[in-house]
Order: C-alpha cells, then structure tokens, then sequence
C-alpha cells in the first residue's frame, strides 16, 4: 500500500518515499510478551535463561524462571489486586531476582517501570512513584529503605521487598495465572534520565516491543543457546532490549556484575569474554571493548543512542555482525538499523519491519530524497506516549497522516536525509544546533570530524558560554597542529572549535552515554588543560571539504560576504543569547477567533458586509407597500461594484499606502500595526464583491416578483429579466472561482473568469441600466435624460474607467536579461523608477495572462529590476528563453513591505524568489532590517550580487541553504532575530501557505508580523 499526503513531491521521488521509508511489513509470532517468553519456556524448559556473571554464578533454566516468574505474578495479584492497567515500580540490581520481577508483573497484566536501585536518587525514584501512579513498587530487599525513604507524601502504594534467599520462591504459587493480556497493554514505562528537568516517563506497549524484538534485525539471531550479555543501566531502554529480546528469543541472559571502586573493567570482562552478543552505546564499546582481539568470542554487536566513530565501526565489522542503529525510547527502542560493512558509508540503515520512517519538513511535509529534514517515524513500535503529559504527547506524536489508518508518528527531533541507497544519514539532532558567528552549528557534525582525526577514540562538542569546545579522548595527546589542520580542511570556518582538551577518558552518564554536563562544568571552571589553536594557523576557506564522510558530518553550504584574514584564535562568536520560542498566548479557539476569523481582512469585510446589510434594513422599512424599490436596489449594487473594482485600482492602492506611511515612526507602534495593515484593503473588495451579489440576488427576486405580478408601479420586462439572471448567473460563477480553496487549485481558470467573465458582466451591466431604465421610464420621457438622472449609470462610468486605465497604459517595454543560473533570470526595466516595495505585471500574452513580480530598485540609479524565479511554465519559459521586450500594462502598485518606513527596525523572512521584493528595501537602506532567506544553493541560484547586497545590508544576515541544512523552524529563526535585534516588526514573503503560517506563528506569540494576503 502506498503512502498518502505526498502528492507535494515529484513522481519520482513519491515512488522513493514509498520504498525507502516503509519497513517491511512481517506478520508477528506473538503479540505479547509473556506469550513469547511462554511459548519459550514450554519448549525449553531445560535451556539456560539467565546467568549471573559474578560471585556464585548463578543460574536459571526458563522452567525455573517460569515458575519464579508465576511466584511473583500470584502474589501481586492476590495480595495487591494488580492487573491490566496498573503499574508496578521495579527497583532492583542486576540479579536473577530481576529478571523474576519483571516477568511476574507481565504476567500479573500490570506494567512494569524499570528502576536501577543503586543509580536513581531518592528525588527521582518519588516522582517516579508518584507521576506513574504505581500500586505497588517492588524491590530487592536492599534497596527498600531506599524506597521508603522516596514514597510521596500520603502514599498509598504498596512496598513489596523480596531477596534471593527469600522462601517465597519454595513457598509461592508456581501455577500459570490466566490473565487476559492484550497487545496494547502496556509492558513498561521507561523514564528518561531527565537531564533538562523531571524525568518524563514513556509508555510502551506489549506489541511495541512485540514488533521490535521478535523480528530481525531487533531480535538479532537470538535462539536457544545464544549467548547475550547485560551489561547497561537498568532502567536504559537498550538494557529492555538486552532482557526481553534475550528471553522471548530463549538465548541466554549473562548479568554482569555490579560496579566496584577502583574500575570495573574486571567485571565487564568477565561478561564480555563468554558472550555471543553486545549491545552498547559507542562510548561503552569504546571504554570496554574497543579492539576486537580483547574479545574474539563476540558474533554480533549492537550500538546505539549516540553517534558512532567510523574508526569503531570499521574496527569490529569486518568480523562481526556490526550494527549501527537509531531510535528513541518513544519508538520502542530502535526504529532504524544498519548492518554496517566494511569501508561502506556508516549511516543508521532502514526502516525496520512494519515500520515507517518519514523525513519532513516544519509543515510535516515530506522533503524531496536526499534533503535535510526532521525524522518522523510511524508503525508498530511507536509507543503510547508520556505518562501525565497529553499536551507534550500530542505536539510530539502526530496522526500519521502518510498511512491513514488511525495510527500516529512520532517526531525523533532528529534531522536526517535519505541518501541514493535507500538508508538514512543521521545529521544530529536540532536541538544540539548552536549559533557561533551568526550561524547554526551542528555539535555532533563537529565531534564526528574530531572523531575522524587518527589516534582519537571519542570527541564531544560542546559551546560553552558563547566559546565553541572540543573535548577528545585518546591514549596520548595526539599531535593537535595537524589535528587542527584537519578540522580545517572539513569545517567551515564558524564550526572550528576555539579550544581542544585532550582527556585519557571520556566522563560516561550511568546510561553509557558521554557525560555532556560534566564537560561543560569542566570547561566553564577552566579545570581542563586547554590547547588554543595556533596562533599562525590561516583561516580555511569556508567552502572546502575533505571528500572523507563522517557520520553526522553537518556541512552547510551557507553563503558568506567574506571569510575575513584573522587567524582561528581571532574568531569570537556573536554574543547572542539562545532563545526560545514561547508558547502561544491564550487557548487555541481565541488564538484563531482573534488571529483568523477576525484578520484585519476580515474585519473590513465584515464592516463593508455590515454597512450594506443596515442599508438593506433602513431599505425595507422604508420600502412602499408595493415592494423594494428597484432603481434602489440598483444604485447599491453599482456602488458596491465600484468599490470592489476601486480597491484592486492601481492609483487607488498606491493612495491608501501612501497615506498610511505618513504616520511617523516616532508614533505608538500600536497605532503604526494597525495603519501597517493597509494591506489588508483586500478585504473591501472582497466584501464589496460579495454583497454586490447579494444585491443583485435580492433585485432578482423583487423584479422577478414585479415581472410575474405586471406591476404598473415597476414595469419590468422580459429583456431586464433575462439580463438580471444572465449576470447573476456570471457573478456567481465569479464569487465561486475566487473562493479561498478552489482559486489555488485553479489559478488559470479564476484569472481568466475574473477578466473575461468580469468584462462580460460589466459589459450586460450597461445594457441592464439602458433596458431597465427603459422599461421604468414612460414613454412620453425621453430616455436620455432618466439615465442621465439614474445613480447607478455613474456609478458604473466610474466602475469602467477603473477598470479600462490600466489597458489604456498597456504596452510593451523593452528588457535586459541578466542570467542567473538554470533556475533564476534578473530581468532590467527602464520605463519607470517605483519607489521601495512596489510590483509590476508583465506577460508575453496579455490576453491570457498576467505575472506579478516585485521591482527592485537600486539607490541612485534609474530604472528597476525584477527576479523571475522557476515557479511554472511561464517563469520556466521566461528562463529558458528570455524576452528582449515584454507587455506591461498600468502602473507599479504597492505590496506589504510598502509599509516598511513605519518602523524603526523590521525582521525581514523570505524564501526562494521571495528575496526579490525584500531587495528594494535592503537596498535602500532607509529602515535597518534583519534578514532571514531561506532557500535551496542560494548563491548558484540567484547569484553573488544579491548576496553581496544582503551582507552589505545586514553583515550577520543568515542565509539558510535547504539543499544542505532542510528545511528551517521557520518561527523559531524569525523570532530569534526579532528578540536579539530589537526589532519592531516581522515581514514575511514566501508562499501562500507558509506565509498564513508564519504570520499566525509569530502573532500569536505577541510578534507583530505581516505577509501578502493571497487572494487575487
């Protein structure tokens, strides 16, 4: 089945999306795991199912550990009531007991919440109580003081201590319960470490896990006999695949034993040396098992939950089944795999089975294959959310609208791009981007490059304060000259770390995983021997690159007016505060009732809607007993004609915008919003077009009504009546065509309805006022002097004139092409200089077509240009064969960023050939602006000059290429150079539907912002 909602992309990319980012789809042998593990157990009862790798050794068949298991699942569920729904808190340490536990809570219905007693502090372990409404919490005898001392004031839940020599094992109950489990039933909640606040607890479900660990490559070969080691943090989700994959698969579990003071390298090896397979973060394989000769036993190894150094990769797999995975807990453990082969590409593979993996963009749009965008996954694995947290649950999990079948997907908050063979380049996560010297760095593409120097096992990058650090681990100091060389042979200049601190080892967090906050704290009480790059060390330049490729390697081509000739120890980065987007003011239903149903638009056509309808009112009160007053009827429906036609008039618009600019910037900026949404005239028009019809449709019915009752007051005839319909008929046809969600889809046809039926309408408009006026005069008046007497025949005079003026001005100029490259053409016009923030209509066929494009003018030259960007046939005609004269008709009239001169500093937001009507302003250099542009290989499409002038205007203007960086939080980009600038104002160009977003992003954080109205 193909996917949905991607009809966005190519044909060829579609076929793309559907193969590359759709698991295979496997039928499942169980869907819960205490029938895996039970089925197991049935057939091989004398198998070994765990073993302890430390003092006695102890083992357990899995008939022993069935029964054990049954022991705790009747106790819970006869002592304490728990079954389907409920959750049991498991705190213990590596031991058989553990493994007893968490079976037994399965097998009761319950879930169970993985806690690592000798890890989590007692703060911790009582929120976890408290947030995951546990019934009982269970532990090892050890650790209950520990528990007592974290119950939540006024607790209620059980406390359940057992130990390995307790006699419940020889007294319990060791029959199977039968407990009706389903495969949505939760089996465990994970809680993060909770690093950046509490830690927040992800809810699992019996066929999340299912679908993970019983098909390959999750399951990973495991069968009876093999041997799996378990070695990682208890309560770490790769620790859950360690267990349950190792158990519903029948191999066998070998616990390491606990950590001792001095080292544990000992008692990882003694686990290490007896077993078949590994899983590991890349920092632990690197501490515990970095050469393969230390542990020839080993078949298969599994890394995970941080970047891996190539230099691991390349070191294992040439002997061994190496895998390189992705996955959050959110998507049950791991949603991406490759098995990685020698000297091939590290990436993080494919979709598992029954799985989807979607590459977005901030609209939750698929980017076209080999793009940058955010990492979606949906299927099976996606979990049931955080526990007590719906409003985070639902900005993170999605309908998946891709396979719309009722399930979600889940943002990984990793960005990512599809790479020619079908697997996944992972490229960081978004939220470890920093900004140094204006421009977005990706940390782990940073520590990748480090990684990639000879000699360095481990790297992390990290910005401290506004000083970009690289910590590295090796054996000996390597040679840091050449390391710095290097660097910069692969980095942009901005992405250069300006320290180097070498460390024997990396500080490692309880979850394997490199200890970030230690190093920063390292590194901001300046603890750490810091290495400086060279004093004499040039400046690279900022667009080479090594052909190497390093995982999560990040390498905008972002634009730069120059690299400067300082050395790297000279390159400070910007003191720029990192800042948030903020939430959204008020709840969803005012946002939209303020920010949509009553626009500034809006409300002009409301008000232009209202006036008529009193005017209707006073009408009917008024009206003679014989009815409404046809001639009436008549002059409100001219007048509302005129004012629709009048308010899409050249001269018209450039008046309103003159006007409003003439409020000074020293006014109230409430008062200076307001006059800035002129733009929003739209609105009369709109609302004028509308209840002209309206009238229309009311004289209809009361002529009708006269003709069919052969009124003697008005006389209608059989032409007035055929006339009214005809045009009726027309402006309706015209209303429906201009409708917000049919004129998109049908652009041509609207333009070509809103001239020729327009021109029609407006044609039988004049013969209408001759033959009504005819049939309402007397015969023994002349004709000509009732129309000269008739309201309406000037109000339609007006109305055509309106109309005609800017066919009168119709001609054709001649054009200088300028190429840009195979995307983009600068045309140059000199038959006028419009002032900043004006548009032209041009075409090659004025009968059938007209294209809108901003002018661009420049300081102290005559003329203006215009960039035609490849947008559809006409613009990608314009480019391929450009015109050496062109029609144009009217005058230039004004657009949004006309408004600009009403502030004191804008932030102006374009992407693609929306830079084209920012330029006037930029170039003008009359109001000081920000300026963000987003669009794809900015330079080799629109050429070094426009950049030049951006950068002359705003040196830290940040360029965003989305061929190489995907595409941008748009919101998040503005609103940053909005705070940091001071900014009194956002300016939007881009298309119509990010532009309505972004507006209504921006102002219902409290961001004045303003964008084209689409709807002409």
């Amino acid at each position: 089945m193909s996917f949905h909602s991607i009809s966005s992309l190519s044909e060829g990319d579609q076929l793309l999306f559907n193969k590359y980012g759709k698991g295979q789809t496997i039928p499942l042998l169980h869907y819960t795991i205490t029938d895996a593990f039970q089925a197991t157990a049935s057939a091989h009862p004398y198998a070994t199912a765990v073993r302890e790798c430390f003092d006695s050794e102890r083992t357990l068949t899995y008939g022993e550990l069935d029964e054990r298991s049954n022991v705790i699942a009747n106790y819970l569920v006869q002592n304490h009531g728990v079954g389907p729904g409920q959750r049991v808190v498991c705190v213990y340490s590596r031991s058989i007991e553990m493994c007893a536990f968490i079976l037994g809570v399965l097998k009761s219905g319950a879930q169970y919440v993985p806690i690592d007693g000798a890890v989590m502090v007692e703060a911790s372990l009582k929120h976890v109580i408290y947030d995951s409404g546990a019934t009982v919490v269970l532990c090892l005898s050890t650790f209950k003081d520990k528990v007592e001392r974290s119950m939540p004031d006024g607790s209620t839940t059980a406390i359940v201590a057992f130990d390995a020599v307790d006699t419940i094992w020889t007294t319990g109950n060791t029959q199977r319960l039968n407990v009706n489990i389903q495969p949505q039933d939760g089996a465990y909640v994970i809680y993060t470490s909770g690093t950046t606040g509490k830690p927040k607890g992800v809810d699992c479900s019996h066929i999340n896990l299912c679908n993970t660990l019983l098909n390959e490559p999750g399951k990973l070969g495991i069968t009876i006999g093999t041997e799996v080691a378990c070695v990682l943090m208890l309560s770490f989700d790769l620790c859950a695949w360690e267990i349950i994959a190792t158990l519903m698969n029948g191999g066998t579990l070998n616990l390491r034993g606990p950590s001792r003071r001095g080292g544990d390298s000992d008692v990882w090896n003694s686990c290490l040396g007896r077993v078949d397979v590994v899983i590991s973060t890349p920092t632990g394989a690197q501490k515990y098992f970095p050469k393969r000769a230390q542990f020839p036993n080993i078949k298969t190894i599994v890394v995970g939950g941080e970047p891996c150094p190539v230099s691991l990769a390349e070191e294992w797999s040439p002997h061994v089944n190496f895998y390189n995975i992705c996955g959050p807990t959110e998507i049950t453990i791991l949603n991406t795999a490759q098995l990685h082969q020698p000297n091939t590409k590290l990436t993080i593979g494919k979709p598992i089975p029954n799985t989807n993996v979607y590459i977005l963009d901030d609209n939750l749009d698929p980017v076209r294959i080999g793009e940058i965008g955010l990492m979606w996954v949906g299927g099976l694995s996606v979990s049931r959310g955080y526990v007590n947290l719906p409003d985070l649950t639902a900005q993170r999990y999605q309908p998946d609208k891709f396979a719309m079948d009722g399930s979600r997907m889940f943002n990984t908050g990793d960005l990512g791009r599809w790479l020619g063979n079908g697997e996944l380049e992972p490229l960081g996560r978004r939220d470890d981007q920093v900004k140094i010297k204006g421009f977005r760095v990706e940390l782990d593409g940073v520590s990748a490059t480090i990684e990639s120097f000879p000699g360095v096992e481990k790297a992390a990058a990290i910005k401290i304060g506004e000083v970009l650090w690289g910590f590295y681990s090796a054996g000996a100091k390597v040679d840091e000259i050449a390391l710095k060389a290097h660097l910069a042979t692969r980095l942009n200049h901005y992405a250069l770390p300006s320290k180097l601190v070498h460390m024997t080892t990396m500080p490692m967090t309880p979850g394997g995983k490199i200890d970030k906050r230690t190093l920063k704290e390292l590194g901001a009480a300046n603890e750490v021997e810091v290495t400086k790059p060279a004093q004499d060390l040039p400046t690279p330049p900022p667009t080479v690159y090594s052909q190497e490729t390093t995982v999560g390697l990040y390498k905008p081509e972002i634009v730069e007016k120059s690299v400067g000739s300082g050395s790297i120890t000279e390159m400070e980065s910007v003191n720029e505060k990192e800042i948030e987007l903020p939430n959204k003011h008020g709840i969803h239903g005012g946002r939209w009732v303020r920010h949509k149903a009553l626009s500034a638009y809006r409300k002009l056509f409301i008000i232009i809607f209202s006036i008529n309808l009193i005017g209707f009112i006073v009408m009917l009160v008024n009206a003679p007993s014989e009815g409404l007053p046809v001639n009436n009827l008549a002059t409100a429906v001219a007048a509302n004609l005129l004012a629709s036609v009048l308010f899409r008039q050249e001269y018209v618009v450039n008046f309103v915008f003159w006007f409003a600019t003439r409020c000074p910037t020293s006014a109230p900026l409430w008062i200076r919003r307001h006059l800035a949404r002129c733009y929003h005239m739209g609105g009369i028009h709109s609302g004028a077009a509308v209840t002209a019809t309206l009238w229309w449709v009311i004289f209809a019915v009361q002529s009708t009504i006269y003709f069919v009752q052969d009124s003697k007051v008005y006389p209608i005839n059989d032409a007035t009546v055929g006339l009214t319909f005809t045009i009726l008929i027309l402006l309706n046809v015209i209303l429906v065509m201009a409708y917000p969600t049919i004129r998109p889809k049908f652009h041509d046809q609207f333009e070509w309805t809103h001239r020729f039926a327009g021109w029609t309408t407006l044609a039988l408009v004049w013969a209408h006022i001759v033959v009504s006026t005819a049939s309402l005069t007397p015969a023994d008046a002349p004709l000509g002097d009732a129309l000269l007497r008739s309201p309406a025949i000037w109000l339609v005079t007006l109305t055509t004139l309106s109309i005609a003026l800017p066919w009168i001005r119709l001609r054709k100029v001649n054009v200088v092409v300028e190429p840009l490259s195979k995307h983009a053409v600068r045309l140059y016009f000199d038959f006028c200089t419009p002032p900043p923030g004006r548009a032209v209509r041009i075409t090659d066929s004025p009968m059938r077509e007209w294209h809108a494009f901003a002018t661009v003018t420049e300081p102290g030259k005559e003329g203006f240009s215009i960039v035609v960007s490849r947008a559809g046939d006409w613009t990608g005609r314009t480019i391929e064969n450009p015109p050496t004269r062109i029609w144009t008709r009217g005058i230039p009239a004004s657009g949004v960023l006309r408004m600009a001169p009403l502030f004191n500093k804008i932030v102006l937001v374009a992407t693609g050939s929306g830079i084209g009507p920012c330029l006037p302003v930029i170039m003008a250099k009359k109001v000081p602006c920000r300026i963000f542009w987003s669009t794809p290989a900015p330079e080799k499409t629109f050429g070094r000059k426009i950049i030049d002038a951006i950068y002359d205007s705003d040196p830290e203007a940040v360029i965003w290429n989305t061929r190489e960086q995907g595409r941008p939080n748009m919101a998040l980009e503005a609103y940053k150079l909005y705070k940091s600038s001071d900014a009194e104002c956002v300016c939007i160009i881009s298309n119509g539907p990010v532009t309505s977003k972004l507006v209504y992003d921006l102002e219902t954080r409290g961001v004045p912002a303003f964008g084209p109205i689409w709807d002409s």
